[in-house]
């Protein structure tokens, strides 16, 4: 399953803002500074921790990053879908297909989810659940996973941080963000034990 070489990936990157813009519903230019610097952040953040292990790519977890957010070449309100599954379905067509499965799983961090919990497209989410049902995550899904929750819209953050963000722009139930936030956290302990450090540390966030 080939990947993009770095320089594809960032083409595609523009690829996607550009068509984003394009449409009846274009990024904001604070929106488009955003979610440029989420993608290059969890790109620097998952390409980092990876180096510090003995069994993780830095270079594959770098350009999975990049993409993960690529779903957003759709406005997921105006157009009623699902950044995750479009991002799978884009990445798909591209023969990615490691990247896609990123676009899915980084969006769930628990496995046995409830699509009736999310705002966005039933539908969608119904899709991404029969494909995750199938998967048993590994570690580029989990190193994803904790890349995203570590980086808000730009800015690195603590996972706490980034759930206190999530519950101001999405209608989440408090149970459900607790959960989110105890998973976030066993991610965090399973690298902070595979990197032999602090992952706080190591990205310097305080």
């Amino acid at each position: 399953m080939p990947l993009p070489t770095r320089q594809e990936a960032e083409a595609f990157l523009e690829y996607v803002i550009t068509s984003r813009n394009n449409s009846p519903c274009p990024f904001l230019p604070q929106w488009e500074k955003e979610f440029r610097a989420h993608s290059r952040t969890v790109a620097e953040i998952a390409s980092t921790i990876a180096a510090k292990t003995a069994y993780l790519n830095p270079e594959r977890a770098y350009l999975s990053g990049l993409l993960h957010d690529c779903g957003r070449i759709k406005d997921e309100k105006s157009e009623n879908v699902f950044h995750g599954w479009t991002g799978y379905e884009l990445m798909k067509s591209q023969g990615w297909n490691e990247i896609a499965r990123i676009s899915l799983t980084h969006c769930f961090l628990n496995k046995d989810f409830n699509p009736d919990l999310y705002p966005q497209a039933h539908q969608d989410l119904l899709r991404c659940k029969q494909i995750i049902s199938q998967l048993d995550y590994d570690n580029y899904d989990k190193l994803l996973q904790l890349a995203d929750m570590l980086n808000d819209r730009g800015k690195s953050c603590t996972l706490s941080y980034r759930c206190q963000s999530l519950a101001q722009r999405y209608p989440f139930q408090e149970d459900f963000l607790q959960a989110h936030m105890n998973a976030a956290e066993k991610l965090k302990q399973y690298f902070d034990e595979k990197c032999g450090c602090d992952i706080y540390t190591l990205l310097g966030i305080h």
